[in-house]
């Protein structure tokens, strides 16, 4: 019975000793950060009053019958560490019919398939980071992370597109219906990997509904695009 009072004395005295410790473990460390318990210790990366540059490229994957590839830039301001405007979301989309659709008009002498093209998105987000860590990436190197969640509105400059067999076998015909920029809203995640004083990596998923017409009549189109990005913070952290 003592050898088990002894142990758990021994047991809340280094409990003590560890939380102390923990809670002192860097003066640099802000008032949050001293009474969260559960915030990462030693955050780095502070990012409120940043301007953030975003340079990305994309692809949307799941269409079948437009082949969309993405290349862009974001100017985001970050309001605090977890709040963040999109300032400026600009998406160039350089769309072409994918094989399957051309196949399909094709071999079923098809006289009037209708679809969307992206050409230009332009929007304005708002972010939010709930979420930050770090991890040991190589040795002793430490990576740290935000993962966090974009939501806003736009507009895209849209092509209705027609194909129509021309009945010998060849490629069909492809023609340009109506030309409009049509209301859009997009929302996704993503993670951003900070890589240095001024530098991060980042990867984002985001689905851009456009409110675009086909056969006459108008519908929401679901684009989820998949991007990769380099991130540039101004100042510097």
């Amino acid at each position: 019975m003592n050898n088990m009072i002894r142990l758990l004395s021994l047991t809340l005295f280094l409990s003590c000793v560890s939380v102390t410790a923990d809670e002192n473990i860097s003066p640099s460390q802000t008032d949050d950060e001293r009474t969260s318990e559960t915030v990462v210790r030693n955050k780095y990366f502070y990012k409120p009053g940043k301007l953030e540059l975003s340079p990305v490229i994309g692809m949307v994957p799941f269409d079948s019958t437009v082949n969309h590839f993405l290349a862009g830039g974001r100017l985001t301001w970050h309001l605090s560490d977890h709040w963040g405007w999109e300032i400026l979301d600009v998406t160039l989309a350089l769309p072409s019919m994918t094989t399957y659709a051309k196949d399909l008009v094709r071999t079923n002498d098809i006289s009037n398939l209708q679809t969307n093209k992206m050409k230009l998105i332009l929007g304005t987000n708002l972010l939010y980071s709930p979420l930050y860590g770090k991890f040991r990436f190589i040795g002793n190197s430490i990576l740290h992370f935000d993962i966090y969640a974009v939501g806003g509105l736009g507009f895209t400059n849209t092509e209705v597109v027609q194909l129509v067999s021309t009945g010998t076998g060849s490629a069909p015909t492809e023609n340009i219906l109506k030309t409009s920029w049509d209301p859009t809203l997009n929302f996704g995640f993503g993670f951003k990997f900070f890589l240095t004083d001024v530098a991060g990596l980042l990867i984002d998923f985001r689905d851009y509904f456009t409110y675009s017409e086909a056969y006459g009549k108008k519908r929401l189109a679901s684009h989820f695009g998949v991007n990769l990005g380099l991130s540039v913070f101004i100042p510097p952290f």
